[in-house]
């Protein structure tokens, strides 16, 4: 994990690229998928549900949605692949079996001239639906009424796409899913809401459709060493956890976390709730994080304070706390001295290698990173946890933004790094690159510790240049002290008291910490590893000592030519963003007036014509020659490769495995990008801030109008 956060943001341009191809792929959102699906939507080739596509085994989630006679539910697709055609809805009474063939087009040897049934005939319940010829944005939802007076208790749901093409014929126009569904008569509690409208109604809990998949979550990344066989799986909710059912269905998501709620659809993809904890639970992990969250008696977690205390990682427990105003990880654009990152972790000498482990926190969204040491495989595994706040789907950034936030959680879900390798909340392209054993990552190793809390300055050129002759300067900053102003002294941020955090010695505890937690994990036991005998140390370290020392030299630590641009230049091609050569990467006009009132700040609306949302309010407080300094934002003057490779290459290279949706994109090979991946890349990178699959993720880095032109064009050739 990039320790500057422990668990690694590894986005850049984690966004998964899906080429244009012949045919369009699409994701069963709701109900309930009767198989597991990838990223793409497979299985879904073999009529009538995708149950004998040669390229993915189909794996029954064995998920059973209940209905009414009647009823008029709701059916929600993510079209992964754009192809002009609409969608057509069949019902069968006695499972797979009782689907019609699919229809054959007018046109022989074509997809084209299919005829839409309207009204439509049984099974037929719906048709022409979702008639388009441009790429829909985001998932897309309509209604289908069920037949009155039809009941039973093994019926199949077939979603079937048409996709118009002049060449193709039968057999190549469609894509297919089904769910299980049962029906009961509308007199019959079948927990539904008596025919009305809505998914399925009651306590929703052991089947949850779209609806789940949007909740938020309280997610875990448990992360064995092995790979997942295909890339995401949707996987359906079951049983109960934590307390309470799944949301209504016929109330949308509302919080703002981001533009769009992106983060809510990557979720939905994977999974939500229960049967998504069982999945991680299920790969066996032995570290402190699956030791205890996975019991069968697994601790109720109404908090920050809750799950630190269960992890043993408390400060009121013996653990250490650290605090980072700059984070290059997950949450990497909404960290700041006014929204800082807050790291718990054990006191590292002498370590227990069976209690080895951390969690990083960031207001702003409903997530908490954590990570593992398993003594078992001398590994260690990286967990997420997404929670239900206490303001559930009707979130403000007030609510994000504040101590509201770190308590009163109703639930939460478990993923391993294996869930969300394919999505842009991925782990491994950074803290497992090449799929070996896991790394644990901070830039700054070593001090000064300059965007740690305990950073307060550079009083003497002595104290970090080789030859501070003549250099009569210093460096003025103040580390954690923001936080009185943002929480109050007596405040607590993170789950830990404000106080703890301006005292803590941060950037020594937390490498410490991470020098012998990796010593375990090299088998010298309770004895600190070192680079560059360390396979788990820090491959990139920051050198603060001399980056500093061209602040105090030469009154700017960014200029060409020293310690800070050499070693841009070598992270930068790799998709890797760089920790900022000042102290302090705030927006200076902003810097005293959001600290003298942050609660006004986060309850303000936002200006015209921008969103609300808290990540453009928290990305707002970065500096833009910071940012584009880090890398959130390319240079001006790069080149179109050299800027698909900065804001790409992290998670799209030669190294990505072959198994992952996002490996269809190589900025590693250009040379060899055909003219249809070459259009999806153009497509993704010019898609509104909202769209879940825009590249590169929002919360990796951003192309202004400029960039996607020049990139357009680039593309455009290939």
């Amino acid at each position: 994990m990039r320790l500057s956060d422990i668990a690694a943001l590894a986005v850049a341009g984690v966004v998964i690229l899906a080429p244009a191809t012949a045919g369009a792929h699409f994701v069963l959102q709701a109900p309930a998928n009767w198989a597991e699906q990838d990223i793409q939507g497979q299985p879904q080739k073999t009529a009538p549900c995708g149950q004998a596509d040669p390229e993915v085994t189909a794996v029954p989630t064995n998920a059973v949605t209940s209905f009414t006679a009647g009823q008029t539910i709701t059916v929600t697709i993510d079209e992964t692949t754009f192809h002009p055609g609409h969608y057509r809805v069949l019902l069968s009474t006695t499972g797979p079996a009782g689907l019609p063939a699919d229809p054959i087009a007018t046109e022989p040897g074509t997809c084209v001239g299919l005829a839409i049934q309207d009204p439509p005939v049984l099974p037929v319940l719906a048709d022409g639906m979702l008639q388009h010829t441009d790429p829909f944005v985001g998932p897309q939802s309509f209604p289908v009424k069920l037949p009155d007076g039809v009941t039973c208790t093994n019926c199949t749901l077939q979603v079937l796409e048409f996709m118009q093409a002049d060449v193709g014929g039968n057999g190549f126009c469609y894509y297919h899913h089904c769910a299980n569904v049962s029906i009961a008569t509308a007199t019959t509690d079948a927990g539904g809401d008596g025919g009305g409208g809505g998914e399925g109604g009651g306590c929703a809990c052991a089947v949850t459709s779209d609806r789940a998949s949007f909740a938020p979550l309280l997610v875990l990344l448990a992360i064995a060493g092995l790979r997942r066989r295909r890339a995401l799986l949707l996987l359906p909710l079951i049983g109960i956890l934590g307390g309470g059912c799944g949301d209504d269905p016929s109330t949308p998501p509302t919080s703002v976390v981001s533009p769009g709620d992106v983060e809510r659809i990557w979720l939905g993809h994977v999974g939500t709730g229960p049967a998504q904890t069982a999945v991680a639970c299920g790969r066996g992990a032995a570290d402190p994080i699956a030791r205890t969250l996975c019991d069968p008696a697994a601790p109720t977690l109404g908090g920050l304070t809750d799950l630190y205390r269960a992890l043993a990682l408390a400060p009121d427990n013996g653990g250490l706390a650290a605090v980072a105003t700059h984070s290059l990880g997950l949450s990497a654009r909404t960290v700041s001295a006014l929204n800082p990152r807050v790291v718990v972790f054990p006191r590292y000498s002498p370590l227990d290698p069976n209690g080895i482990a951390a969690a990083a926190f960031s207001r702003g969204e409903p997530f908490v990173e954590l990570v593992g040491f398993d003594p078992v495989t001398s590994d260690f595994n990286f967990y997420l946890v997404a929670f239900e706040p206490a303001c559930g789907t009707g979130c403000t950034p007030a609510d994000l933004l504040s101590e509201r936030l770190e308590s009163g959680w109703t639930r939460w879900t478990l993923y391993g790094e294996r869930d969300l390798e394919d999505t842009p909340l991925d782990c491994t392209s950074c803290h497992r690159p090449e799929a070996a054993k896991g790394r644990l990552l901070m830039r700054q190793i070593d001090g000064p510790w300059m965007h740690w809390g305990d950073f307060r300055g550079v009083f003497s050129a002595t104290d970090v240049c080789p030859d501070p002759a003549g250099i009569d300067a210093s460096i003025v900053a103040d580390g954690a002290d923001l936080l009185r102003q943002v929480d109050g002294p007596d405040g607590r941020h993170g789950g830990v008291a404000v106080a703890n955090l301006v005292a803590a010695t941060s950037g020594y505890d937390l490498s410490s910490f991470l020098r012998y937690a990796t010593g375990w994990a090299d088998g010298t036991g309770d004895v600190p590893c070192l680079a560059p005998y360390c396979p788990f140390a820090e491959p990139d370290p920051f050198p603060s000592q001399d980056i500093l020392c061209d602040r105090l030299r030469d009154g700017d630590a960014g200029r060409a030519g020293g310690a800070w641009d050499g070693y841009r230049s070598v992270v930068r091609p790799g998709g890797f963003p760089v920790p900022h050569f000042d102290p302090d990467i705030v927006d200076g006009a902003l810097r005293a007036t959001v600290a003298a009132d942050f609660a006004a700040f986060a309850a303000a609306p936002p200006p015209a014509g921008q969103s609300g949302d808290a990540f453009t309010k928290l990305s707002g407080l970065v500096a833009p020659g910071a940012a584009r300094a880090i890398g959130f934002i390319p240079d001006e003057t790069d080149s179109a490769d050299v800027m698909l490779r900065g804001m790409c290459a992290r998670c799209h290279n030669d190294r990505t495995d072959t198994r992952l949706a996002r490996s269809r994109f190589n900025v590693d090979a250009l040379d060899r990008l055909d003219a249809a991946g070459a259009r999806e890349a153009a497509r993704r990178i010019a898609l509104p801030r909202t769209s879940p699959d825009r590249m590169p993720p929002l919360r990796s880095g951003e192309l202004p109008g400029s960039a996607v032109a020049r990139l357009s064009d680039f593309l455009s050739t290939r």
